[in-house]
């Protein structure tokens, strides 16, 4: 099998969601090539494009009987901290220590390629001086966990950032002899993954403009854009991140944007929800879910409509609470 040399450090991640996120979403659904400005004049009904979400069914694996044999092989992937190379269209992971694929492979001529990727800031953001906006933060797309570095600390200036994994990667990486020491999985929150979120019930239906995901409603489905207006135009600010699911949450959710709230910052709460609504022509709230890393200093939220919190809310009671930008509950609809 031809090898390439592997290709070393962590792609950025809005690299990685840059100019390759909307060349699949299907220019019938409303939002034309490139989902970018849609429509002119006022924006009105959300266009399809905005629901869609795409089947991932290349494989981001492989691992031959030579493999295991050369260089060995963690659920599937072969390692590349042991050997150093990679089969065609696979580039070495510095933090998984394994060959991966991408997610989406070209298609033809003037198509392109997209990888799920993450960078999780779990502090509001303070740290850097003078910082109105709650940082920018994006978790994996498609209901797999962040294979962050083991070195970050989630901060603005050391994100947990890395390439996305199924659960059992991670799992089989905890145990894998020699150790992955560099890697350290967690979830949206930043919590460690461990034994995977629960594998109880079925996928429920949820709003297919921020759908469920994760967890028993799997991890090769890619979320939804999540739209925008400007000028009176619908755009992309990109595909939704499929947050909320945890060692007690059997699955997730499609959040909108890429940033969260902050329990410290209402005024940049009241910002990003008000663009959410405009979006969706609806109300927005922040999904906070329960325990978070540090709750005593950060407290963060997951942008999304007011309508699926609650409906989120209802499967997790006990850990998931949904407010306002000002940190109030929500009132009863």
């Amino acid at each position: 099998m031809l090898r390439v040399a592997p290709i070393v450090g962590l792609i950025l991640v809005m690299g990685v969601m840059g100019c390759s996120d909307y060349d699949y979403i299907p220019s019938e659904g409303g939002c034309g090539f490139a989902c970018g400005f849609a429509g002119s004049g006022d924006a009105g009904q959300l266009p399809d494009a905005y629901t869609r979400r795409l089947t991932l069914s290349d494989s981001i694996a492989e691992c031959l009987p030579e493999d295991e044999a050369e260089c060995g092989c963690i659920d599937g992937f072969r390692r590349c901290d042991t050997c150093g190379w990679c089969p065609t269209d696979f580039a070495c992971d510095e933090y998984a220590g394994v060959c991966r694929g991408l997610d989406l492979r070209a298609r033809g001529p003037g198509t392109g390629t997209w990888q799920d990727a993450c960078s999780v800031v779990v502090t509001d953001g303070t740290e850097r001086d003078g910082a109105v906006a709650n940082p920018d933060t994006v978790y994996c797309h498609t209901g797999k966990v962040c294979g962050a570095s083991a070195d970050a600390d989630g901060s603005v200036f050391k994100p947990m950032g890395g390439r996305c994994f199924p659960v059992s990667f991670c799992q089989a990486a905890a145990v894998a002899d020699p150790p992955v020491s560099t890697l350290h999985c967690i979830y949206s929150d930043g919590t460690d993954v461990v034994d995977g979120p629960p594998d109880v019930g079925g996928c429920p239906v949820g709003d297919p403009r921020q759908p469920y995901c994760g967890g028993v409603c799997g991890h090769d489905l890619r979320c939804p854009p999540s739209p925008a207006i400007y000028s009176h135009r619908f755009y992309s600010l990109g595909i939704a991140s499929c947050v909320g699911s945890s060692e007690t949450r059997s699955f997730g959710v499609c959040a909108w944007g890429y940033r969260r709230c902050s329990k410290t910052k209402p005024d940049a709460n009241a910002f990003d929800l008000r663009e959410c609504g405009r979006a969706y022509r609806e109300p927005c709230a922040c999904l906070v879910t329960h325990p978070q890393l540090d709750e005593s200093r950060w407290l963060q939220g997951y942008v999304v409509l007011a309508s699926v919190c609650r409906d989120y809310q209802l499967h997790f009671p006990g850990s998931t609470e949904c407010v306002d930008a000002e940190w109030n509950p929500l009132p009863a609809p």
